[in-house]
């Protein structure tokens, strides 16, 4: 008997992102974004759920800002912020916010998202105000 692990249910999700950009998914049967790739849509249930191309948009719904690194593999990036962005498309997801002053800062704050910025992980989305851009 194989157990399946949580990154055997998402493989076939990284699979498919690969090059097309700040995607989520999306259930073929309500139309309805969801976040994170689960096996089933958390809506209603449906098997099949596909990558769609997101706007990439949304805004701060809760912040933090880390300004004791957890670890000495943080310590360069003190201090930075860590954020609950609401999509436009609906799902909540947790990143970075890539500002230099974090006390602009605030819920409702326009953000959009942004590659590279981190150099050891230049394949996660951070997000940046939207007014720099």
């Amino acid at each position: 008997m194989t157990v399946s692990t949580p990154l055997d249910l998402t493989h076939s999700w990284w699979d498919q992102v690969q090059g097309k950009g700040f995607v989520l998914p999306c259930c073929e049967a309500c139309e309805r974004f969801h976040f994170y790739p689960q096996p089933a849509c958390p809506h209603c249930g449906h098997a099949h759920c596909h990558a769609v191309q997101a706007s990439g948009h949304g805004e701060v719904y809760s912040f933090s800002v880390v300004y004791r690194a957890p670890s000495p593999a943080f310590a360069g990036d003190v201090p930075y912020a860590v954020v609950v962005v609401r999509t436009d498309e609906g799902p909540h997801l947790m990143s970075r916010l890539s500002v230099t002053d974090m006390t602009s800062i605030h819920i409702g704050m326009r953000v959009q998202v942004a590659w590279g910025l981190m150099s050891a992980h230049p394949h996660v989305p951070v997000f940046v105000p939207e007014e720099t851009r």
